[in-house]
């Protein structure tokens, strides 16, 4: 934390705000102890695995693959589909893409970045259904869907944070606040943003568009998932490190693979089960682990 003054007040901030997930009630802190346990590793076909994005509905996994250059428009990206022990259910399920990123699913749909447009995804059909160019794009990076199915997304090279509107039209909606937002996550209130060069984790009033930096020091920041227990969430840094971000902003480390050259980029969470799928970047495979909570 910068300093408690600011700690202080985004504390203040935060009071009375949702996530989009049902809470379960947080533990009192100094009590509880918090670790990751890896569950498996997929095979090493994941090409330069960005993002991972787990499929409650039909129970996979779907994995985002530049596969080549991530910032190239070279036609080699696909998206793979694994299942959830980390098996291949279909290494390549859609191809044709470019570098693509972070995903967020609704309504039969999957919408992927990829550099300079919103990829439109039929599920069911497994083929691409729209290719949405947004203007002036640089770098679009993350994706999530909003508790009221707005699609919203990221561009790390613009620093900019855009909305799908009904209509499935690009719309800004925060331009110039930052540089390099990336992982984004949209709840009922808020938006927390975690930023890759500055590298805060950042929480914007939809309301006004008002944000606070809450925590710092989160490296290169990609990811973002609310753990199912209020007040905590996970935020990864691309170069390899998850933290756990307390209810106080504080933020813990418990995992780090930069020194074995390991990256984490925008993980996916089965909020259920508590299980987190790393996505592995230049390691090429998926890593899953079970998020433990443990009695102090």
């Amino acid at each position: 934390m910068k300093n408690l003054t600011l700690v202080l007040l985004a504390a203040a901030f935060m009071l009375g705000c949702h996530t989009r997930d049902q809470k379960k009630s947080a533990d009192e802190p100094g009590k509880i102890t918090w670790s990751l346990e890896e569950l498996w590793k997929s095979d090493t076909l994941m090409r330069t695995s960005e993002s991972v994005l787990f499929d409650a509905d039909r129970g996979h996994l779907f994995v985002s693959c530049i596969n080549g250059a991530p910032w190239e428009a070279d036609g080699m990206g696909f998206i793979a589909l694994l299942n959830t022990d980390g098996s291949i259910k279909t290494e390549k399920w859609v191809t044709g893409l470019d570098a693509p990123k972070g995903m967020g699913a609704r309504d039969g749909l999957l919408y992927v970045a990829d550099i300079t447009r919103i990829v439109v995804i039929d599920i069911e059909k497994a083929e691409i259904a729209d290719s949405v160019e947004v203007p002036g794009a640089v770098h679009l990076n993350d994706v999530d869907v909003g508790p009221d199915g707005r699609v919203w997304f990221t561009d790390s090279g613009a620093g900019q944070v855009w909305t799908l509107n009904e209509g499935g039209v690009p719309e800004p909606w925060l331009e110039g606040a930052f540089e390099g937002p990336n992982g984004i996550f949209v709840e009922e209130d808020r938006v927390l943003l975690a930023l890759a060069q500055e590298q805060e984790l950042v929480v914007i009033r939809k309301e006004d568009k008002s944000f606070k930096t809450v925590t710092d020091g989160i490296g290169v920041g990609d990811g973002v998932e609310y753990t199912g227990v209020e007040g905590y969430y996970l935020v990864t840094s691309w170069q390899g490190e998850i933290f756990l971000v307390l209810p106080d902003f504080s933020s813990v480390s418990l995992l780090k693979t930069s020194e074995q050259g390991i990256n984490t980029a925008d993980i996916g969470y089965n909020l259920a089960d508590r299980v987190v799928y790393v996505p592995t970047f230049f390691d090429n495979r998926v890593v899953a682990y079970k998020l433990v909570k443990s009695a102090g």
